[in-house]
C-alpha cells in the first residue's frame, strides 16, 4: 500500500470552501451528508472559532502522522476481527423530536441502530469478508463502543432515548436540537423527520459547533437502523456522522463534492481519490497510478462501506484523547459512573406517559375515538385512563375506544406505570365533539369576531405554542375586533388552526364564503402559509377550499416591524364550497395557518349566506344580483319582476336595522337596473332586500369597503 503524506494547508482550506447549493438528499442514490456546508457555516460565521480549530488541527494532522507510523505494524497484525475489551466506550442519547407520525421511530430501531454502530466501530461487521483484498490488511477495529445512557444529567433514570414532540421535527437545523445534554458526557443524537438544508445528517467536527448545546448529531429517521422507517443501505449513515464527530472528514477532502476532483482526508493510508457515489470495486489509478481507491470506506458515499483505516481508526482515538469539543470527557470513568452506561444489567426506568389519538379528535355526537399509548423510557405494566364526558369514563386498557356522546370538548388523562414508579399525563380540549345538530342554521351566517363570548364559546382554536390565533381589539377590518396570529414569534413549521362552530347549510345553499385578510411577509420569500378548509363529517375528514402562500398571500409590503395593517390593506377573499358543502346540515369551517418565520396575520368579517345569484320564482323575482359587489361608491340592484308589483327595496344592516330606503311603490313587470349610492354607509356587511306587499321577499348580501 502507498502511503502518502498530506499537506496540511491544502486539506484544511478545502474545509472552509462553502459550497452552495447542493441537492437534497432524496435526489440522490447515496447518502448525502451536510456536515461539510454545516461547519463551513459555523466557521463563516466565527472567524475565532474557525482560528481556534486550525491551530489545533495543525498540531493532530503531525500527530496522527507519527501515531501511525508507531502503530502500523500493530495494526497489520490486527486485521481481523477482536473481541478484545474495547479502550473506549461512548453513552450516547437519541432526542425523536416528531409530531406523533412516522419519524416517532421505536425503541427497537434504535437498538438496531445500536447493534450497527458497534459492530461496524469494532470491526465486527458481517461484510468485512467482503473487503476487496488490497484493503483487507489495512481494515482496523476502532476500538471504540457505544451504549445508551441510563442515568440522565439530573440523575434520573433513562434507557438513552428522549422522546419530545415539537414542530421542529420539520425543520431539522440547530434550532431543532431540543434538550441536549452535557456533551462532556453524552454523545448528542437528533432525530428529526425533515433537514431544513436538504441532508440526510450532519455532525461538527471536534471544537467546531457554535455552542456546546448543537455538538453532537442530527439525522433523519428514514436514516436510523435497518427496520422501521429505516433500511440496511442507509443503515450505515450515523456511522459515518459519528465519524465526522470523532474528526474525519469525507476520503476525498472537506467538501460535499464526491466524484469531482481528487483530493484526500489527511490520512496516511487512505488513498487519494474522487469519492465515489456508486460502488465501484475496480476504481484503479484513479488518481493515483497503481493505487486503487478505497471505495468500501464508511467515509465514502457508496453504499457498499464497510470498513475504517487503521490511520482512522488513530486518529478517531487521538480525538477523544483531545480537549477539543470535551471529546476527551466523554469515556471517562467519571463519565461512566454518571451516565450508568457499566450498569448491568441496565436500570428499569419508569415509564413517562404519552399518547395520541389513533386516527381523529373530533367526532359527532355518538362518535368514537381510540387511543393509543405512546409511554417511553420504561416497560409499561399498567395504565390508567379517565375520559370524562366519555363512555367508559376509565380504562385499564393500553388502546382504549371511548364514545363521546354530549356536543362539546373534553380532556384526557392518562397514567402509566411499572416496578419503578409512575408517571401521568393530563391533555385539556384534548377531544371535541360536534351536535348532530348544526349549532347555527339561521341566514346569513356571519362572524366578525366583535362578540368575546362567541369566539371562546362557539370557535375551537389549537395554538400549540400559545401564541397563535387570539381575539384582537388592535385593529379591525370593521367593527372593534378581529381574530390576529401572532407569527413574529412563531416556532417555524408550527400549524395554527381556527374552527368555526357547527353551521348548517341545508337552508340556504350558500355556494361560497367570504373573509377578509391582512398579512405582510418579514422578509421577501417567506412562504408562511393560509389554508381554508371545510369538513361535512365533524371533523374526521378535510377538504381543502383555499390556499395561499407568502407573496400571494401577502397584502402589504414586507416589514420586520409587527404587522398591524391599515384600513386600506384588508383584502377580501372567496371560498368556494362543492354541491355537498352546499347543503350540509352539519358543517365545519377550519383556518389553518403554517408559519414560514414571516409576518402577523389578521382574519376579520367571515360571512356565509345565499347564493349571490338567486332565481326566486316564488316571490316573484327572477335573476336578482348586486353589482359590483364589494363596493366603496355605486352600485346596482338588478332584477326580473314576472308581474307588476307594489314592493320595497330596503338596505339593512346585520342587525336587521333598515339604513337606506331605496324604493317603495309599484314596479311594472320585465327587467330593472336601480342604481345604489353607498357613499353614506360605512364599511362593512349589509343586506339588500326587495319586499313585495304580500310577504314574499328576497335578500342579497352587499359588502361595502
Amino acid at each position: 500500500m502507498k502511503r502518502k503524506i498530506t499537506s496540511l494547508f491544502v486539506w484544511a482550506a478545502a474545509l472552509f470552501t462553502v459550497v452552495s447549493g447542493y441537492a437534497q438528499h432524496q435526489d440522490h442514490g447515496y447518502f448525502q451528508c451536510g456536515t461539510d456546508q454545516q461547519q463551513a457555516k459555523a466557521f463563516a460565521e466565527n472567524p475565532q472559532l474557525k482560528a481556534d480549530w486550525e491551530a489545533r488541527e495543525a498540531q493532530e494532522i503531525l500527530r496522527d502522522q507519527q501515531d501511525f507510523a508507531n502503530n502500523y505494524g500493530r495494526n497489520e497484525r490486527n486485521s481481523v476481527s477482536v473481541q478484545s475489551p474495547p479502550t473506549y466506550i461512548i453513552p450516547v442519547v437519541f432526542h425523536v423530536i416528531h409530531d406523533y407520525g412516522t419519524e416517532n421511530i421505536s425503541d427497537a430501531q434504535i437498538l438496531d441502530q445500536m447493534r450497527i454502530l458497534n459492530e461496524d466501530f469494532r470491526k465486527l461487521n458481517a461484510d468485512t469478508a467482503s473487503i476487496v483484498s488490497q484493503f483487507v490488511g489495512i481494515a482496523d477495529d476502532s476500538e471504540i463502543e457505544f451504549r445508551l445512557a441510563n442515568i440522565d444529567p439530573n440523575g434520573n433514570c433513562t434507557n438513552g432515548i428522549d422522546r419530545i414532540a415539537s414542530m421542529e421535527t420539520y425543520i431539522g437545523d440547530d434550532g431543532s436540537k431540543l434538550n441536549s445534554w452535557p456533551r462532556n458526557r453524552y454523545l448528542n443524537v437528533w432525530v428529526v423527520r425533515t433537514i431544513s438544508s436538504g441532508a440526510a445528517g450532519y455532525a461538527y467536527l471536534p471544537g467546531g459547533a457554535p455552542t456546546a448545546a448543537v455538538d453532537g448529531i442530527i439525522i433523519l429517521s428514514t436514516y436510523v437502523g435497518s427496520i422501521g422507517t429505516g433500511n440496511p443501505t442507509t443503515a450505515r449513515a450515523l456511522t459515518h456522522e459519528i465519524g465526522h464527530f470523532l474528526n474525519l472528514q469525507h476520503t476525498w477532502g472537506s467538501t460535499n463534492n464526491p466524484n469531482v476532483a481528487c483530493g484526500n482526508d489527511g490520512v496516511s493510508d487512505t488513498p487519494v481519490t474522487k469519492g465515489w457515489t456508486s460502488c465501484n470495486l475496480t476504481s484503479n489509478a484513479i488518481c493515483t497510478a497503481n493505487v486503487q481507491e478505497n471505495v468500501q470506506n464508511f467515509m465514502d458515499y457508496s453504499y457498499c462501506y464497510r470498513m475504517f483505516t487503521a490511520g482512522q481508526c488513530t486518529r478517531m482515538r487521538a480525538a477523544l484523547n483531545n480537549s477539543a469539543g470535551q471529546r476527551n470527557q466523554l469515556s471517562t470513568a467519571t463519565t461512566h459512573t454518571a451516565t450508568g452506561i457499566l450498569n448491568n444489567p441496565p436500570n428499569t426506568c419508569a415509564p413517562k406517559a404519552d399518547f395520541t389519538p389513533v386516527d381523529k379528535r373530533f367526532v359527532c355526537e355518538g362518535g368514537s375515538v381510540t387511543f393509543s399509548d405512546l409511554a417511553w423510557n420504561g416497560p409499561v405494566t399498567s395504565w390508567s385512563w379517565q375520559f370524562p364526558g366519555g363512555t367508559p369514563s376509565t380504562s385499564t386498557d393500553s388502546i382504549p375506544t371511548v364514545q363521546y356522546n354530549t356536543a362539546g370538548s373534553y380532556a384526557v388523562t392518562l397514567t402509566v406505570s411499572n416496578a419503578a414508579g409512575s408517571n401521568s399525563i393530563t391533555r385539556t380540549a384534548h377531544v371535541v365533539v360536534s351536535p348532530t345538530t348544526a349549532q347555527y342554521s339561521a341566514s346569513p351566517y356571519t362572524e366578525g369576531f366583535e362578540n368575546a363570548t362567541n369566539v371562546t364559546q362557539d370557535w375551537f382554536i389549537i395554538n400549540p405554542q400559545g401564541n397563535g390565533w387570539v381575539r384582537s381589539t388592535t385593529t379591525a377590518a370593521t367593527g372593534s375586533a378581529c381574530m390576529r396570529l401572532d407569527n413574529t414569534t412563531a416556532m417555524l413549521g408550527t400549524m395554527d388552526e381556527m374552527m368555526s362552530p357547527s353551521l348548517n347549510l341545508s337552508a340556504i345553499g350558500a355556494t361560497s364564503m367570504t373573509f377578509k385578510v391582512a398579512y405582510a411577509q418579514r422578509q421577501t420569500g417567506d412562504a408562511d402559509k393560509l389554508r381554508v378548509l371545510v369538513s361535512t363529517d365533524c371533523g374526521a375528514t378535510w377538504s381543502q377550499r383555499y390556499s395561499k402562500t407568502g407573496a400571494t398571500l401577502s397584502t402589504a409590503n414586507a416589514t420586520t416591524a409587527a404587522y398591524v395593517p391599515t384600513a386600506a390593506q384588508w383584502r377580501t377573499e372567496t371560498v368556494t364550497f362543492t354541491s355537498a358543502m352546499q347543503n350540509a346540515a352539519n358543517i365545519r369551517i377550519k383556518f389553518e395557518f403554517t408559519s414560514d418565520g414571516g409576518n402577523d396575520i389578521w382574519i376579520d368579517d367571515i360571512n356565509l349566506n345565499a347564493p349571490t345569484s338567486v332565481n326566486a320564482p316564488e316571490a316573484g323575482v327572477n335573476e336578482f344580483s348586486v353589482f359590483p359587489n364589494p363596493t366603496n361608491d355605486n352600485t346596482m340592484i338588478a332584477f326580473n319582476l314576472e308581474n307588476q308589483e307594489n314592493l320595497q327595496i330596503r338596505v339593512l344592516d346585520m342587525t336587521g336595522r333598515e339604513v337606506l330606503n331605496v324604493f317603495n311603490g309599484s314596479m311594472a313587470a320585465g327587467n330593472h337596473q336601480i342604481p345604489l349610492n353607498v357613499n353614506t354607509l360605512s364599511a362593512g356587511t349589509y343586506f339588500i332586500r326587495v319586499e313585495m306587499n304580500d310577504g314574499r321577499a328576497v335578500t342579497q348580501k352587499l359588502l361595502v369597503q
